[in-house]
């Protein structure tokens, strides 16, 4: 099935083209066609604008972001968590497409970000998407680099600025600025979190994409097994218990 690619463009570069409100908005047929950059109106990395774009005061805010190199992924946002329990973390599909907001462990930090969900609150990252879980939605990627097209890299959501595009740190990259923790110390903290009696049988350093981290298996005093995810610094992030 064709899958068109929607080109985000500014009001003055969407003169003649099909407008609503500020942004017009060209379907190319060719999926392979090179993107130029493209303007986001009305976005403001450090303000949580309501569902209808305005900001708390009802008003469009008037700066604008320029943002290199990003397709536009627009259809309904799904989770596809196959945990037990129906959660989702880090996997996640439009219109068939895989969209990757960021390493499970770092989803699990509560990260807070924007108001992606237009509900007037920011929230935990994982409760703004899962917010959206169910709606239309426009995503800014870049697509991996291979043939398939099928798993992208999100940069922004429904306009708002999700990622630095200029090749900055992704938001959970570790900067330099946390301080770290000892092998000991991080056994020592993911025991302590599953309860009395648990120990700690095996600890992993965890970096994926950039995200610094511990994984730890734990055993509590009954013989039930436990993962346990903490940050570099050692500090527990996620607990939650292995078939």
């Amino acid at each position: 099935m064709q899958r068109n690619t929607v080109i985000l463009l500014s009001s003055a570069a969407a003169a003649g083209l099909l407008a609503v409100g500020t942004i017009g908005y060209l379907v190319v047929d060719d999926p392979e066609q090179q993107v130029d950059s493209i303007e986001l109106t009305g976005v403001t990395s450090g303000s949580a604008p309501s569902a209808s774009g305005a900001d708390a005061s009802g008003q469009n805010p008037p700066s604008s972001q320029s943002v290199d190199g990003l397709e536009q992924l627009v259809g309904e946002l799904r989770a596809d968590g196959d945990d037990d329990d129906g959660d989702d973390t880090d996997d996640w599909t439009v219109s068939g497409v895989e969209v990757d907001f960021g390493p499970e462990e770092w989803l699990l930090t509560d990260p807070e970000l924007e108001d992606f969900d237009g509900n007037g609150t920011v929230q935990p990252l994982l409760d703004e998407l899962r917010g959206l879980e169910g709606t239309e939605v426009t995503l800014g990627v870049r697509y991996e680099a291979d043939d398939d097209r099928d798993d992208a890299d999100v940069y922004t959501i429904n306009g708002l600025a999700f990622r630095d595009t200029d090749d900055g740190p992704a938001p959970w990259q570790n900067t330099g600025g946390q301080t770290e923790a000892d092998r000991d110390t991080v056994s020592a903290n993911a025991a302590e979190a599953v309860g009395e009696g648990a120990r700690t049988v095996e600890v992993e350093r965890q970096d994926e994409d950039g995200w610094d981290g511990w994984d730890a298996e734990v055993l509590d005093a009954g013989g039930q097994e436990y993962e346990v995810i903490l940050d570099a610094a050692g500090e527990v992030v996620d607990v939650r218990a292995e078939d």
